[in-house]
């Protein structure tokens, strides 16, 4: 009764607040995404006979029209994905430094006295982009319709338009001075001076462009030909990076998922240069401490759950990075013997001190997602980024795709905080081809008479945090998906050594106990949605054939089933 009566209270303000949480179920599958016009597209594909594949191909390449802000073509993401036999695929389609790319390259200026390159703006904070090629082997791997079909209806939201709603307004709205930057990006996301107006019809003849010849080629018609040339020709004259050959070099990669039980559940997710490693770590500390000791969602569940996480995030700063460049130490983040040495440094009554973390590595050395289920027990969980909103808030010129600012996802400077205030370590410093470390951690739990549940977020730094309370809610406190989604959150990540709360999830005297266990707390400021942490879209496959479909009530997203089920979901 008290988780109920916690869930209906954040219900009722997020209602007053007006949020709508937006959940459906029924048959024939289903999709949840940021922007309604993309969940659409990938909806018509499963009624057109489409697998959870095909569906996911269609919406993330709608995406990159409908959902400019983090859908792209010019970033990289994860990409995870069971089918109705229980096999499970996970493909790394982040973006890689380019060749030329050098470890010092954002620590020394170019010329004396000039100011340090930035790995957030400008020429130098692009990685080579993965999309294409991670959804071209996406589709090799488990597709079933035509590519061509699953990426025309992309070309033709941007050739002929599609309806601005006021989400899409506003997130164009809310970066204005970034974009006015760029005279091409300007002309294309600010025409007249400001963000196309709500009820518009916005097309990008650049972009239609690009993505007929992807529709047509393949993969090669972005890594290769006129393309990858116009790409090689932006960069020179912008002083950047990446070449033909960087483009050409680039491959998606299919790797092992990471699983760990956590109670009846098994969780899947995806592994580094993600976070899913993190993520799985935190699973396993919660089954060490006992999911018993929080399962409630009183403070001294949150400070137990808090100290998970700080944990976890000052491992993950220092042991992981790219797998094929060496030096990370991806196996300690699945290690039984670690997760209980962790679980057993944490104090039940009070906050742990960051730089007293130390001691415990003397004991071993927002983005967007969208996930889809078909009606024949496939599930997909995708989460793509640019990094910033709108990226480097740069078109590839002639193209129409914003370049993304993933560079700064290195340790651009090892040993000092990046733009989400995450202080990484060697492992992930930037070297030639490299991929930078993610906080992207799609995932899957396999739980036992429920389903098979598929969720992710943007969020940057929050994303971690975000997807385990998620986890949390389904299988220690046994929430719908709908309530574990809707459900209030907060963060913590190590440095800085702070608790960060959702404006309107939790009353004072819960605030003030945490505090007393010698927590500091601020309000979240994250943007686009300053007060509230993360944007989860989820789906579910269900022992009795339905499917079910959850999208977050803290910005207005999408979850359209295929045959909505008769009565409330």
């Amino acid at each position: 009764m008290r988780l109920r009566a916690a869930f209906l209270l954040w219900l009722v303000a997020a209602l007053t607040s007006g949020a709508t949480l937006f959940s459906a179920r029924g048959r024939g599958g289903a999709v949840a995404a940021e922007e309604e016009t993309a969940a659409r597209v990938g909806v018509d594909v499963l009624r057109r006979g489409g697998n959870a594949t095909d569906a996911a191909l269609a919406v993330a390449f709608a995406l990159a029209v409908t959902w400019p802000e983090a859908g792209n073509i010019g970033g990289g993401g994860f990409w995870i994905s069971r089918d109705a036999n229980g096999q499970v695929r996970t493909i790394d389609f982040r973006e890689r430094a380019p060749r030329a790319a050098r470890r010092d390259m954002f620590q020394r200026p170019a010329r004396e006295g000039e100011p340090l390159p930035s790995s957030t703006e400008g020429p130098l904070a692009s990685g080579v982009p993965g999309s294409v090629a991670g959804l071209a082997l996406a589709h090799r791997k488990g597709g079933k319709l035509p590519w061509k079909s699953l990426v025309e209806p992309a070309v033709s939201l941007a050739r002929d338009g599609f309806v601005v709603t006021e989400n899409v307004h506003e997130s164009i709205a809310a970066e204005k001075t970034r974009l006015a930057g760029d005279r091409e990006t300007a002309a294309i996301f600010l025409p007249g001076g400001d963000a196309p107006a709500v009820g518009s019809r916005f097309r990008q003849p650049a972009l239609a462009r690009t993505l007929e010849t992807i529709a047509e080629r393949g993969e090669d018609g972005f890594y290769r030909g006129s393309v990858a040339r116009a790409i090689e020709q932006g960069q020179k004259l912008s002083g950047g990076l990446i070449n033909r050959g960087d483009l050409a070099l680039y491959s998606a990669k299919v790797r092992p998922p990471v699983s760990v039980r956590l109670g009846e559940a098994e969780l899947l997710t995806t592994p580094a240069p993600s976070s899913g490693p993190v993520l799985a770590e935190m699973a396993l500390v919660a089954q060490a401490l006992g999911l018993d000791r929080i399962r409630a969602r009183d403070p001294a569940a949150a400070h137990l759950t808090a100290e998970i996480e700080k944990r976890a995030y000052y491992d993950r700063n220092r042991f992981l990075g790219d797998p094929d460049f060496g030096g990370g130490r991806q196996s300690l983040f699945t290690s039984a013997e670690r997760a209980r040495r962790l679980a057993a440094s944490i104090d039940p009554n009070r906050a742990t001190p960051v730089e007293t973390l130390r001691a415990l590595e003397e004991l071993d050395a927002s983005t967007t997602h969208f996930s889809v289920a078909d009606g024949r027990g496939n599930v997909v969980a995708v989460t793509t980024t640019l990094n910033d909103s709108f990226g480097n808030a740069r078109v590839a010129p002639g193209l129409g795709f914003l370049w993304n600012n993933e560079m700064d996802d290195f340790a651009a400077r090892p040993g000092e905080p990046n733009s989400y205030g995450l202080i990484q370590g060697e492992v992930n410093a930037v070297a030639p081809g490299k991929r930078m470390l993610s906080s992207m951690c799609p995932a899957l739990a396999v739980i036992p008479g429920r389903g098979v549940f598929a969720w992710g977020t943007p969020g940057g730094s929050a994303i971690l945090t975000t997807n385990f309370q998620v986890l949390l809610g389904l299988v220690a406190r046994r929430e719908s998906l709908e309530e574990a989604v809707g459900a209030p959150r907060f963060h913590q990540q190590d440095y800085p050594d702070v608790i960060e709360v959702e404006s309107d999830g939790f009353d004072p005297a819960w605030i003030a106990a945490l505090q007393q266990m010698g927590h500091a707390t601020k309000v979240s400021a994250r943007s686009p949605v300053p007060g509230k942490i993360g944007r989860v879209h989820a789906v579910a496959a269900l022992p009795n054939g339905e499917t079910e479909a959850a999208a977050d009530p803290r910005r207005r997203g999408a979850a359209i089933v295929v045959r909505a089920a008769p009565g409330p979901p």
